[in-house]
């Protein structure tokens, strides 16, 4: 059975709202448009963008002879923690997180490709997964002499999200 190591194959790319039409079906053109943030060089492993737990509702029949648990609203969660690159106190890389991600209320989705190398391009067939989140307060980390200077974004559900969504061409 072939096997893959967990080093160097997660892309987290950051869209701006409005950026995917179809949350099923994100198309190649909108994953690659110049406003979208390739943020995975700078994602922390202690970052969590996953579908959860689905609400239910548990009521049976007067005949089930077993609980019935029936899912109803899918739910997922999030948070970004993110390295921060500075040369001499500016940013260095071209992606100035603090900009992408300076206030609460920013929309935008998060898309997560596992499996390819990280650096490579998405393109139609790849499998993601696609979730619409609202920005909360960014909490900047430093002073702490404890690692790297970081941000974390709290992520806040906004309604739509797609596990294994194949990208379109």
């Amino acid at each position: 059975m072939p096997r893959i190591v967990d080093l160097g194959i997660t892309k987290y790319l950051w869209v701006p709202a409005g950026g995917v039409a179809v949350v099923t079906a994100p198309t190649a053109a909108e994953l690659t448009a110049g406003s979208v943030k390739d943020i995975s060089q700078f994602v922390v492993t202690t970052t969590n963008v996953q579908a959860s737990a689905s609400d239910t509702t548990n009521e049976k029949a007067i005949t089930d002879t077993a609980n019935v648990v029936v899912p109803t609203i899918g739910n997922y969660e999030g948070n970004l923690v993110l390295f921060r690159d500075f040369t001499s106190g500016a940013p260095t890389s071209s992606v100035d997180l603090l900009a992408t991600f300076n206030a609460a209320g920013i929309v935008g989705y998060v898309v997560r490709r596992v499996g390819k190398a990280s650096s490579a391009a998405v393109v139609a067939t790849d499998v993601v997964d696609v979730f619409k989140f609202m920005t909360d307060n960014p909490q900047i980390q430093g002073g702490t002499g404890e690692g790297y200077l970081k941000l974390t974004v709290p992520l806040l559900q906004q309604g739509s999200f797609k596990v294994g969504a194949v990208v379109a061409a």
